[in-house]
C-alpha cells in the first residue's frame, strides 16, 4: 500500500486528533469548539445548563463529518447540516448563530483535506 492510499483510507476524525495531538475520543468535543461561532462558545456552558441537548444536532453534524473519507463526503454532510437546519429552525440558532458554522467546519475539512 503506498502512502496515498493509506491517507485517503483515513477519515476526518484521524486526521483532526493527529492534526491537534488529541485522543480520538476528544475529536468530537474539540471540534464542536473549533466549528462554533464566537458567541455560541461565549455562551456554550449557559446553553447547556439551560438546554443539555441544546448543541445535540451539532454534535450529531460533527460525528458524522468526522466519519468522512473524502472531501465529497464532507460536502455531502455539510448539504445534510444545511437541509437539517432549515427543516427545524429555531431564531436563537439561526439568527443569533448559537451553532456551529458550516463556513468553519468547510475550512477545517480544508486544513485537513488537501486537494
Amino acid at each position: 500500500m503506498t502512502i496515498s492510499e493509506s491517507q485517503a483510507a483515513r477519515d476526518m476524525r484521524s486526521r483532526f486528533c493527529e492534526r491537534w495531538q488529541c485522543r480520538p475520543s476528544e475529536f468530537e468535543k474539540r471540534a464542536l469548539r473549533k466549528c462554533l461561532y464566537f458567541q455560541a462558545r461565549m455562551f456554550a456552558p449557559l446553553l447547556r445548563w439551560f438546554d443539555a441537548g441544546w448543541f445535540e444536532r451539532d454534535l450529531l453534524f460533527i460525528r458524522d463529518l468526522g466519519h468522512a473519507k473524502s472531501w465529497q463526503e464532507v460536502m455531502a454532510e455539510l448539504d445534510a447540516f444545511h437541509f437539517r437546519e432549515h427543516l427545524q429552525p429555531r431564531y436563537a440558532r439561526v439568527t443569533l448563530r448559537l451553532r456551529v458554522s458550516a463556513r468553519k467546519a468547510n475550512k477545517l475539512a480544508f486544513e485537513l483535506f488537501p486537494s
